[in-house]
């Protein structure tokens, strides 16, 4: 009798464990899970985080006309059959990391070397046969005397040439509009990700600024507005806990953009000076904190040499001057 007790104590003993390990197991199960879906959802709003600070910068920059590359390709016709080769040029930009834009249907490649291509502009004339097959030749002699070619140059992309342009506001509306598009999706994730309403809100105030800057078309409060949607960037990057260096980036491009607007809103330029050498104690923490690699650490070292010369540019307080700098330095960032 007593060994058929030990028996099913031995069997009921032996089920608890079993189902032990079960719930074991499905804990680790589900908190594997939670743990992946958690890292998926900050990886993807550090990518849509690098959106924002991409896309603003951006728009930032055509406000005046300044655009984060190094060369441009310019596409003009010339008429073969006149003797003048002005004709109307259009242009296609492409941006320091390598991609490009197309217009009229050239693109701008990694090399300086310029490409052409031959529009077939040729007039062909028809000449029936004498045994009546009705097929077209094209003639030497036929040809149009309006043929043309159009040819494409690489030219160094010339911020003083820039700034004296009109801001073009569909091209600005046309970036704001790819921004507005996409915030219901990353508000989304933010909020899943526990960030602050206030913060989230604070960016949705301003670009309803933004948008309606633009509408009046006012250089002026469009900076400011878009600065004040930058404002954000470090403290959402801050919010997901991103690493150091790169939450101490975003502060740089923050005091940089910063004092850009100071400049071309208000030519405050003691306060752009203030925010410039905040923009290199932020990149200094950077600088010191590569230790093994000389290449990266050369690099940066560099970058932080841009920054200081904007720093000393800005006491000449003269715009056109500080623009080349400012372009130099973000060139830099925007390759980090």
């Amino acid at each position: 009798m007593k060994k058929e007790i030990g028996k099913y104590i031995a069997i009921f003993l032996g089920v608890v464990c079993v189902l032990l390990a079960i719930a074991l197991i499905c804990i680790k199960v589900s908190s594997v899970n939670a743990q992946t879906m958690e890292q998926d959802l900050k990886d993807k709003i550090e990518e849509e985080i690098s959106f924002l600070d991409s896309n603003i910068t951006e728009v930032m920059n055509k406000v005046n006309n300044i655009t984060v590359i190094k060369y441009k390709v310019y596409t003009r016709e010339i008429n073969e059959g006149d003797s003048s080769s002005d004709s109307s040029s259009k242009e296609s930009q492409g941006n320091s990391q390598g991609q490009s834009e197309q217009s009229s249907n050239q693109e701008e490649g990694s090399s300086g070397q310029g490409s052409s291509s031959s529009s077939q502009g040729q007039g062909e004339s028809n000449q029936n046969s004498s045994q009546g097959q009705g097929s077209s030749q094209q003639g030497s002699q036929g040809q149009s005397q309006n043929n043309s070619t159009k040819v494409s140059e690489l030219v160094p992309n010339a911020t003083l040439e820039n700034n004296n342009q009109e801001t073009d506001w569909k091209e600005i509306s046309y970036s704001v509009e790819k921004i507005y598009s996409t915030w219901p999706t990353i508000n989304l994730d933010f909020q899943k990700q526990g960030i602050s309403s206030e913060i989230i809100n604070n960016f949705s105030l301003s670009m309803d600024g933004v948008i309606q800057s633009i509408k009046n078309k006012d250089k002026k409060n469009t900076l400011i507005n878009l600065f004040n949607m930058y404002i954000n960037i470090p403290k959402y990057a801050s919010n997901i806990n991103l690493d150091s260096e790169k939450i101490n980036l975003y502060n740089t491009k923050l005091n940089i953009l910063n004092a850009y607007t100071l400049v071309s809103t208000d030519d405050n330029w003691n306060n752009a000076i203030a925010s410039i050498t905040s923009a290199k104690s932020y990149f200094s923490s950077i600088v010191s904190a590569i230790n093994n690699n000389e290449e990266k650490k050369n690099s940066l070292q560099k970058t932080y040499v841009l920054i200081e010369d904007l720093e000393r540019i800005a006491q000449i307080n003269d715009k056109d001057i500080f623009y080349m700098g400012y372009k130099n330095i973000m060139q830099a960032l925007e390759t980090m």
